[in-house]
């Protein structure tokens, strides 16, 4: 055959596989942000010559959110080789894989591939625009494959390996190909049970598979009876072991039981910070006390009874049963308590303020008269009532916004004053600016939801009163810790708040303002806090970040919701639009990163929320820090020392990002 016969041939084939990939009906892709045209057209195997022509593209420019033809998706390979500048999560975006599956598939220990590697893609979904959530996701099992190691299956799913022992009930370290393992725990097997409406002692010991005595021995119950809301321990823990609940948090247990970080992730077989509710962590080498302190016996604390303690609730405070509290104190079944008691209880420094002096931070001027409560203190005003009657009730708001926030702003900066007389508790955050929001304020007062006292009494909790007293508190341990820090409202009559007795709670006052004088000055109802008018936060934001620098600016909203849905514990959301499914993934992966210092339990996930969109800041995030679908949180949130906990647990997520980003940066 003649050299021009051999190109008539090729052009003629050229034109036949062109006409045919155009014929396809082809599918539609949404562009997500950081993909590329070159990228988009190796996932449908086909050329950006065809994907401009199919969508009249002038140039390779694309956008996030543009819906683009793409040919169907490929499907005759289950294997990729790596190319220069791939990197994993990159592959596992471009063929909508979560990166732990692919990890999963490959038998890859960590994240380094190389150029010419194959990578199997066997388990990837057909290509289509897949939900952020389903990454979001983490597996609760695993079947083990051929040169699977438990120390590899621990490591790649970031479980702890006395923890995979403890769950799958493991002798030894040895596994085979097709056993399916465990990776969290069920509720059955978590170490406590919050009553709900309308159940039994009986039907309680029965789901748990333990007797009605151990419950009541391990509770210090008189006969069945048991209160809405009321937590019951469901086993005892050696004092040489500290069983994880819902929201306890690594350091933190380090941190009460005078050990290091370091030294419980050695002895419990943790390659990171992550634990889960149920884990059993041991505090000492092979359960036992060291030699250097077991003469002194298991560290202990001593708790000095306040007026209305009562032991059920100093035992839930430091995550005892009433059982074992009764035992290290000698005391008697159904001993009585009186104020000034010294009792003995676990460790657990979360229930003892930072070595901080807080009533330093009260204002003593004769110009703002301060106001003594329980639920206070107060200044200027008070509210008419000493607690919330009921869901309904509100103190009306003032006549005027400007005047308001003019007092507000008043109390504020002699706050501001007293924060900056404190001094430094280190300067890990010296560069960082920081807004805080406090969920809702002014005329929404959030969720409002009612409880029960350790007496079986009906009370309230109001969310926006709450979450403000929370955010107050971050405010100041941010600030100690060196960062420029921005609140997005303000009150005119209170700060930090106590809670005493916690049967006081907040009254929902409708007086919060926007933290910016030129929003109030036109002293309009509009100008109040409320549900329409979220752009004022960002608004507020991009002011406070008009001078930071790129990389250092952080937005944190904070709120306590109820939801029924949502998981019992801290619940991190970032932005995520509902109709393209467009993610901001820069600050996806800075709520995955607080779950550590959130505790046992956090979890992440994308929505579509108006504060964070179009904010400014360059990691944004919404964090419930509390759930009031689950009467404990109702139950915690009343309590000074755990809505101090909740401050902690996010200020120590802050400092874990700074320096992480300041390892990054090789400072």
């Amino acid at each position: 055959m003649s050299r021009p016969v051999y190109i008539l041939v090729a052009l003629l084939l050229c034109a036949f596989a062109l006409d045919a990939a155009e014929r396809r009906s082809p599918s539609v892709h949404v562009v997500k942000r950081g993909d590329t045209l070159s990228e988009i057209a190796a996932r449908y195997r086909v050329s950006q010559k065809q994907i401009k022509r199919w969508n009249k593209l002038r140039s390779s420019r694309i956008y996030a959110g543009q819906k683009l033809k793409v040919g169907s998706p490929a499907r005759s390979s289950d294997w990729y080789r790596v190319r220069r500048g791939d990197t994993l999560s990159k592959i596992a975006r471009q063929f909508s894989i979560p990166v732990y599956k692919l990890k999963a598939i490959n038998r890859l220990d960590g994240d380094v591939i190389h150029v010419g590697q194959k990578l199997r893609l066997k388990s990837a979904a057909p290509a289509r625009s897949v939900s952020a959530d389903d990454h979001d996701e983490e597996p609760r099992e695993y079947t083990v494959r051929r040169g699977d190691t438990l120390s590899k299956i621990a490591l790649r799913f970031d479980v702890g390996l006395g923890f995979l022992r403890q769950l799958n009930k493991l002798k030894s370290d040895l596994i085979r190909p097709g056993q399916k393992l465990r990776l969290r725990a069920s509720r059955l097997e978590e170490a406590v049970h919050v009553v709900k409406e309308g159940e039994t002692l009986t039907e309680i010991a029965r789901r748990y598979r333990v007797s009605v005595s151990q419950l009541q021995s391990l509770n210090a119950l008189v006969g069945d009876r048991i209160l809405i809301g009321q937590k019951l321990r469901l086993k005892d823990a050696a004092s040489t072991v500290h069983i994880v609940e819902r929201g306890d948090a690594l350091w933190e247990i380090a941190r009460a039981y005078g050990v290091s970080v370091y030294r419980l992730k050695i002895l419990n077989g943790l390659r990171s910070n992550r634990i889960y509710p149920g884990q059993e962590i041991k505090l000492y080498p092979d359960g036992k006390l060291e030699p250097s302190t077991a003469s002194a016996g298991p560290r202990l604390a001593t708790y000095v009874v306040q007026r209305g303690d009562y032991l059920g609730q100093i035992a839930r405070l430091h995550q005892m049963s009433v059982a074992e509290i009764t035992r290290i104190n000698k005391l008697k079944k159904n001993a009585v308590i009186h104020p000034g008691d010294r009792l003995k209880v676990r460790p657990m420094r979360w229930v003892e303020l930072s070595e901080i002096n807080w009533d330093d931070l009260q204002i003593h001027r004769a110009d703002m008269p301060k106001i003594a409560l329980g639920n206070g203190p107060y200044y200027f005003s008070r509210p008419r009532k000493t607690r919330q009657p009921n869901k309904k009730s509100y103190e009306g708001h003032p006549s005027s916004p400007r005047q308001t926030y003019r007092q507000a702003a008043r109390l504020w900066r002699e706050f501001e004053r007293k924060v900056g007389n404190m001094g430094r508790l280190s300067s890990r955050l010296e560069g960082w600016h920081i807004v805080l929001d406090p969920g809702h304020g002014g005329l929404d007062p959030g969720a409002l939801v009612s409880a029960r006292d350790g007496n079986g009494n009906k009370l309230y909790v109001v969310e926006d009163e709450y979450v403000f007293d929370i955010a107050l508190r971050v405010y100041v341990l941010t600030r100690l810790h060196g960062a420029q820090v921005t609140m997005t409202l303000l009150s005119p009559n209170h700060l930090i708040r106590q809670s005493e007795p916690p049967t006081q709670t907040f009254v929902h006052e409708k007086n919060e303002v926007y933290n910016s004088a030129a929003y109030n000055q036109t002293n309009k109802l509009s100008a109040w806090p409320r549900g329409s008018n979220l752009s004022t936060r960002v608004r507020i934001a991009r002011q406070a970040f008009a001078k930071a620098p790129k990389g250092r600016r952080i937005f944190l909203s904070f709120h306590a919701d109820v939801e029924p849905k949502a998981p019992e514990a801290p619940l991190v959301l970032y932005y995520k639009n509902s109709k393209s499914g467009r993610v901001d993934r820069v600050s996806r992966q800075f709520a995955r990163s607080l779950l550590p210092a959130l505790g046992a339990g956090a979890r992440f996930r994308g929505q579509n929320l108006g504060v964070l969109r179009n904010n400014p800041a360059d990691v944004k995030v919404l964090i419930e820090i509390r759930n009031m679908a689950y009467r404990d949180h109702v139950w915690a949130l009343r309590f000074e020392d755990l809505r101090h906990r909740d401050a902690e647990k996010v200020v120590r997520g802050l400092l874990d990002h700074a320096a992480r980003a300041t390892l990054r940066a090789g400072y």
